[in-house]
């Protein structure tokens, strides 16, 4: 547990976000040789984009906490909204325009949900401390 406590708020949310979507590959397993093998294909792809996203933000924060600036604050923000926007409408397209069933574009917006929660939560729990 002490582990856990240590670990900044991007690298928890991350942690979180891939545990959480390997267990929901894990659990939705059984649907692969289904028609619904996008939803165990949307943990999989959904948890290493937004736990790489989260670990490219800590990252890029780490360079601002080192210089004292905030322009890579500001940066991996934008960076973030981007590449989450950007995958939302593809997979929009994919599922509803083009027909392509391949990641499912709940599951991305549920582990996204995971990840925002975890990283809210551990914000207040060190603001508390």
């Amino acid at each position: 547990m002490n582990f856990l406590r240590k670990l900044d708020h991007n690298f928890l949310a991350a942690l979180v976000v891939g545990i959480v979507s390997l267990l929901g590959f894990g659990v939705t397993g059984f649907l692969i040789p289904t028609s619904y093998i996008d939803i165990p294909l949307g943990f999989i792809f959904s948890g290493a984009v937004i736990a790489s996203l989260y670990v490219v933000s800590h990252f890029l924060i780490k360079i601002d906490e080192k210089n004292g600036t905030s322009y890579w604050s500001i940066a991996s923000i934008i960076l973030r909204l981007v590449i989450l926007v950007g995958v939302l409408v593809i997979l929009g397209f994919m599922n509803y325009r083009w027909n392509i069933k391949l990641f499912n574009i709940f599951v991305f917006v549920a582990i996204y949900t995971v990840g925002v929660a975890t990283f809210s939560l551990s914000y207040i729990r060190k603001r508390k401390e």
